[in-house]
């Protein structure tokens, strides 16, 4: 899984068009917007699968881990825009403590609510400026993710007031992505929550409920599942001990690694090292 940094600078938002293409399973403190403009794909939300057809919007909350799957027998258009608190400031608050759970917008099949198609009509535009990148189409962009994240706001109004109670802060946020970036950058060392919390700025009880609290995980959950991706990669890749392999992903010993592998994967080492021969040779 990929952490993205929070965007900044003069244009602290991201938008693109894209075309059949996957992007691995990955989390980052803007809220994205994902728009079918033609055909259908599956995206990944929390572990939850998604199929959207053309004029269906998902909105990924702050932190939410997802994934795009790509589809090469279908000739979808994707719309991708990510907006944050650089571009928002304050109000970007209500995408914070928006229900991850009520994610997926028909768009085209509200043809009676006007703020579905205005929304729609927005996306639709942006999505066609980009094909078509006539001159100062940035400035037309910029202008319309304001307006799309005005509508957006207005469409999440009724989280507002609730907002400003969770224990979730843009500072917050920022701070927990630094332990995120630890946990990638970092994972073979014996990390604890002693250093980390204190990296980040936290007592160590307040970093445990805070990082729950944005990931929707524990810290050790999260840098034990990222030991085990990066201990499946290498067992693809190449033969090694259990030792070896334990000791590179940052467990102190096999054993431990071992009742986490199994936890993690649902089987034990040489279990999955067998599903990846039987792949390979089906394959060749």
């Amino acid at each position: 899984m990929l952490y993205q940094k929070l965007l900044s600078g003069t244009d602290p938002y991201f938008v693109e068009l894209q075309q059949n293409e996957s992007f691995e399973m990955h989390r980052h403190p803007e809220a994205e917007l994902s728009y079918c403009f033609k055909g259908k794909y599956d995206i990944i939300i929390n572990q939850n699968k998604y199929v959207l057809q053309e004029g269906d919007l998902a909105i990924v909350t702050p932190m939410t881990p997802h994934e795009l799957c790509e589809d090469l027998n279908n000739n979808n258009l994707r719309l991708t825009i990510e907006i944050g608190p650089a571009l928002l400031g304050e109000q970007f608050y209500p995408f914070i403590s928006m229900d991850p759970s009520n994610c997926i917008f028909s768009l085209k099949s509200q043809q009676d609510k006007p703020i579905y198609n205005e929304l729609r009509n927005l996306l639709n535009e942006t999505a066609k400026i980009l094909t078509q990148k006539r001159p100062f189409y940035n400035l037309i962009i910029k202008g319309n993710i304001y307006k799309i994240s005005a509508e957006l706001l207005t469409l999440l109004a009724d989280n507002s007031e609730e907002s400003k109670t969770v224990l979730k802060s843009l500072m917050d946020i920022e701070k927990i992505g630094n332990a995120i970036n630890v946990i990638y950058s970092r994972y073979d060392e014996p990390l604890n929550l002693d250093m980390v919390s204190a990296l980040c700025g936290y007592s160590k009880s307040s970093f445990c409920k805070m990082f729950k609290a944005i990931t929707g995980e524990s810290f050790h959950s999260m840098l034990n599942r990222h030991r085990i991706e990066v201990a499946c990669l290498k067992l693809k890749e190449h033969n090694t001990s259990i030792e070896e392999l334990a000791l590179s992903v940052g467990f102190a010993d096999s054993k431990s690694f071992c009742r986490v592998f199994k936890k993690i994967t649902g089987k034990n080492t040489g279990e999955y090292v067998k599903v990846l021969k039987d792949e390979k040779g089906k394959e060749n």
